[in-house]
């Protein structure tokens, strides 16, 4: 990409998120189409370089009223994927999220009648990649350096350094440390 293309994904991406009250660090930037970032009285706060590909769809991040949504930096959020905060999400540094891939704390309804709407924290540690379509269950947490299958669907906690997949996703591999992947 030449400086001057570089340059200018910066820019506009840094005006969309001000515009939204997003607080951001360094060099936010766009490839393809601007993020819809929408924040109904939540707080999004995300990190230093953080990058939305948005070639094959919006990639999109939302905050209701009186949640936080907190990404670290060198983020790469990947086409049509959605991080939605109803209470607190929470993710480390280093993530990967492939395309059309979900991280939600919030059911948004109910799946009982009568039973309540579920929301509960989501927190990914440092290092996380999500595959696409995958998608992450309200109360999950996924440790540093895991990795999400996918299509794979997280109800569970995944431990660190563990690969996991399927419908509920299920560890198929564990991964060691400094094997290549940033820690």
């Amino acid at each position: 990409m030449s400086l001057i293309r570089r340059a200018a994904a910066v820019l506009s991406t840094t005006a969309r998120l001000r515009r939204r009250r997003v607080r951001f660090g360094r060099h936010p930037r766009t490839e393809g189409m601007l993020p819809s970032v929408t924040s109904y009285g939540g707080a999004i706060v995300i990190g230093d370089h953080i990058m939305f590909r948005g070639i094959e769809a919006r990639a999109a991040l939302r905050a209701n009223e009186g949640a936080t949504l907190r990404i670290g930096d060198r983020a790469l959020i990947n086409s049509g994927a959605s991080i939605e905060s109803s209470t607190e999400v929470s993710i480390g540094d280093d993530l990967l999220m492939g395309p059309f891939a979900s991280i939600s704390d919030s059911d948004g309804h109910e799946v009982v009648h009568g039973a309540g709407v579920r929301n509960a924290p989501v927190v990914l540690g440092n290092g996380v990649w999500i595959g696409r379509a995958a998608i992450v269950l309200p109360g999950v947490t996924v440790g540093d350096g895991a990795v999400v299958g996918a299509g794979a669907v997280v109800t569970k906690d995944v431990p660190a350094w563990t690969v996991v997949v399927g419908n509920p996703a299920k560890i198929v591999r564990e991964l060691q440390p400094g094997s290549g992947r940033r820690e």
